[in-house]
């Protein structure tokens, strides 16, 4: 792909206008931090709304009526979440495209809506004090303005822009300092995976996100880009924007974090950038972000066709997990104690499927995670299920989670199979072999009881509690009808 090197991009900042109202509101979300510290430090920090609502989404398909169109539009949506969900930690250490999403502007509440769910309000709940972390939350903050500057724009109309409409706002999201320095420490002491509030320091992955706007619809679409950050370090994101007339030296990675840039490039272009400047600035060849042989073809349009058709076959997964999260809130599970569990499900599911692959397993966890896993199947595979079981529960443990959970259970047990209480279990859930069971510790049963199991594959989710004897059973695949 050939890097234009016409293109100019515009900083939201230098736009009179524009830089004023996004100041203000980067003022009012500071402000509303600063409330919150003070119901923190005076004892109402439970008033404070929740940072990641992991079951709104599926509230909200549950408000529906089953079977309805409007049940079916919905659903969909939180099959798109999990979608995002699986795919970003099925290439958690590697490069990948992700397609447009659409936000749906409503003119009356002026604001975006993203599956039902007002984007606005979201930003507004994650803007809170968190001890320890103040880049984090200085990036909050910025994407709270990030938000607010397709509106601004928007209000302005093309005078904005002397007549020309903006068509893509330009976000680059480099991984903290803080999650880096954090992961160092953590390897240093031997100490287990932090999450390290969704970055991966493992790679120091960089994210460029762009709000395209739809001119016919007034609805924006959102799309992104996840890309290894050892070659594109700060020094060589500025370097690239240099050549797009941004001077942006003298920031840090907040500062750029939280500088919207006006662009007419798309994101695959803007890669093809980073890969030149990269190229050149280390003397090895770039494509995405990853070192590639002399003479290697970097086809862009190709790597983007392969991240959809790889997004495609983990669709059967993600509808799973959309199963698991509309049952999670059908039954009104604890909303603080949601996105640790729904992450630990999906950790379990995609341990799974790494145990097909090495190369796979090292990419969504780590090379000990990936030699843990051929164990297990050694031991599988030579009939020694007891033991093959004992490992896959120390490799669950010690393997790094998503983001959120840090390791350890977080609410699901796996159930022993070789077991005589695992046989009973996997009789009465109807499984098969290759099921994953669990027991569910977190969550009660509509009887009252904690004893809810599971038996799941990327295509089916059985239920069954042992008290009461409820049993349920969903296919979740692509194929299948809900």
């Amino acid at each position: 792909m050939a890097v234009a090197a016409e293109t100019m991009y515009i900083s939201a900042d230098t736009i009179p206008g524009v830089a004023e109202e996004r100041q203000a509101v980067r003022e009012e979300a500071w402000a509303l931090i600063g409330h919150r510290k003070e119901l923190q430090a005076t004892g109402h920090g439970a008033e404070l709304p929740p940072v990641l609502d992991a079951l709104s989404t599926a509230e909200y398909v549950l408000e529906a009526e089953k079977g309805s169109e409007e049940y079916t539009f919905r659903l969909g949506g939180l099959r798109q979440d999990c979608l995002r969900l699986v795919s970003e930690w099925f290439r958690k250490k590697r490069p990948e495209y992700f397609p447009p999403v659409r936000h749906t502007y409503d003119a009356q509440a002026v604001d975006f809506y993203s599956h039902g769910l007002a984007i606005g309000q979201m930003t507004l709940n994650a803007l809170r004090p968190i001890v320890g972390k103040q880049e984090e939350v200085a990036r909050r903050v910025n994407e709270r303005v990030e938000h607010e500057t397709t509106r601004i724009l928007r209000s302005m109309g093309s005078v904005a822009l002397g007549g020309a409409r903006v068509k893509r706002v330009r976000t680059l999201s480099e991984c903290t300092d803080t999650a880096i320095k954090e992961y160092a420490h953590d390897q240093k002491i031997g100490a287990p995976h932090g999450g390290y509030d969704g970055y991966v320091p493992e790679i120091e992955k960089l994210m460029v996100r762009d709000m395209i706007s739809e001119e016919e619809t007034d609805d924006r679409l959102q799309e992104q880009v996840g890309l290894p950050g050892i070659y594109f370090n700060h020094d060589i994101i500025t370097r690239a924007l240099e050549r797009r007339s941004i001077d942006a030296k003298d920031m840090d990675k907040t500062a750029l974090h939280g500088t919207q840039l006006i662009v007419e490039d798309d994101l695959m272009e803007f890669t093809a950038l980073l890969d030149e400047v990269a190229s050149e600035q280390w003397c090895v060849n770039i494509f995405m972000g990853e070192q590639v042989p002399d003479g290697y073809i970097k086809d862009y349009a190709g790597f983007r066709a392969e991240a959809l058709r790889r997004q495609d076959g983990l669709k059967d997964l993600a509808h799973t997990v959309a199963t698991f999260v509309l049952d999670l809130a059908a039954n009104g599970f604890d909303k603080t104690k949601a996105p640790k569990h729904v992450e630990n499900f999906v950790k379990k599911l995609l341990l799974e499927e790494a145990k097909k692959d090495i190369a796979v397993a090292e990419q969504m966890f780590n090379i000990e995670t990936a030699l843990g896993l051929q164990e297990v199947v050694r031991l599988e595979e030579a009939g020694y299920h007891q033991e093959a079981f004992k490992l896959m529960q120390v490799i669950e443990k010690e393997a790094p989670g998503g983001g959120y959970c840090s390791g350890g259970a977080c609410g699901l047990e796996s159930i022993d199979l070789s077991s005589d209480i695992g046989q009973e279990i996997k009789a009465k859930l109807k499984a098969k072999d290759g099921d994953i069971i669990v027991k569910d510790t977190d969550r009660k049963c509509k009887c009252g009881a904690k004893e809810v199991y599971y038996a799941y594959t990327s295509t089916k989710v059985n239920k069954y509690c042992d008290n009461c004897g409820a049993y349920e059973s969903k296919q979740t695949s692509v194929s299948s009808d809900e």
